[in-house]
Order: structure tokens, then C-alpha cells, then sequence
């Protein structure tokens, strides 16, 4: 399973990828060209080449109006499994996302934050899980170079039976899915 906070910027991508168990987050080592970026948080899109690493030095993002409030925070899944995939947010059972199902944003109601989010295989096995707080999905408005950023939490698996991620803010972009035989489905 692998963990990364996200955030989107025009001028680049960056994923921080966090294996556990490690005291600090590998350097990022991929990074994605500028892409036009709209003031609406749902059509921020990357382009999906991918070049050496740039670290611009943006100013301190400033929170959009329309950013999402603690309650209408989004949480999405991409289900390119074999097999259905129970999200449980805090415990409680929200919704099942069939086999090759998708959902950006889930429809189900969802508790206030902070969230517990877990994926289940249809035998109750955890296949991931993320935590979701307050302030840590941030859509920026456009500074005076125009340039607006986006980021927040997300969490990807690949498993022998397909890739599953899930996210609360802009998506997880990323390499191809290749099958970790090691990680079943069951």
C-alpha cells in the first residue's frame, strides 16, 4: 500500500510518497509540465508527461473561496479491481463500488471530519486505509502570475487484482498499474 499526500500546482505535480514505518517522506522523483489549470477545484487536470523534477518556490497559497467546507469535503475512489470494494468512513459502512467502478465524488452522505477511511474486499480484509482532517484539502485561488494550486490526501494500492485508489481533493496521477501478485484481493 502506499500513502502519498498530493498537490497539484500549474507548474507542476508533486507526489510524496510515504512508505511505513519510515521517519520522514522520500523525495519526490517525478514531476508533471504546467497544464492549464481552471478556478474550478473538479477540472484541475495535469498533463500526464512526465519530465525530471522542478521545485518552483510558490508564494503561500492562498484558500479559495470555494474550497470545500468541512462538510462537503470530497472523497472519490477508482475501483480497477476484479472485485467489489466497500468504502467504511469512521466504521460505518458508506458505499460499495463494483468492479471497475468509479466514483468522483461518492454520492453517500459522509460524517463531520476527521475521517477514517478504509477500503474492504467483499471478506471484510482491509485493502487500504487513509486519514482525512480538517485544512488538509486546499484548493489556492489564482496568485498574480495566475497560477492556482490544489492538494490533499489520497491512497493507492495495487493489488493482484487490479489498482484502487482513493482521494479527498485533486486525484492521484501516476505510474501504470502493474500487479503486485503479492497483495491478494480476498
Amino acid at each position: 500500500m502506499t500513502r502519498a499526500r498530493i498537490s497539484v500546482t500549474a507548474r507542476c505535480l508533486v507526489i510524496v510518497f510515504i512508505v511505513a514505518g519510515c521517519a520522514s517522506p522520500a523525495k519526490p522523483t517525478q514531476s508533471y509540465p504546467p497544464a492549464p489549470v481552471t478556478s474550478s477545484p473538479a477540472a484541475t487536470r495535469v498533463s500526464p508527461s512526465i519530465s525530471n523534477v522542478t521545485t518552483p518556490s510558490p508564494a503561500p497559497p492562498t484558500p479559495s473561496a470555494s474550497a470545500p467546507s468541512a462538510t462537503s469535503f470530497p472523497l472519490s475512489i477508482s475501483n480497477g479491481t476484479s472485485i467489489a470494494v466497500t468504502i467504511v468512513v469512521n466504521g460505518t459502512d458508506v458505499e460499495t463500488i463494483p468492479p471497475g467502478g468509479y466514483a468522483d465524488p461518492l454520492t453517500a452522505a459522509l460524517p463531520a471530519l476527521p475521517w477514517s477511511v478504509e477500503t474492504r474486499s467483499p471478506s471484510g480484509r482491509v485493502l487500504s486505509q487513509m486519514t482525512v482532517n480538517a485544512g488538509d484539502v486546499v484548493y489556492t485561488t489564482p496568485d498574480a502570475s495566475g497560477h492556482s494550486s490544489a492538494w490533499g490526501d489520497a491512497v493507492r494500492v495495487d493489488l493482484s487484482c487490479g489498482r484502487l485508489d482513493v482521494w479527498s481533493g485533486p486525484p492521484i496521477l501516476g505510474p501504470t498499474f502493474i500487479p503486485n501478485m503479492s497483495l491478494s484481493c480476498d
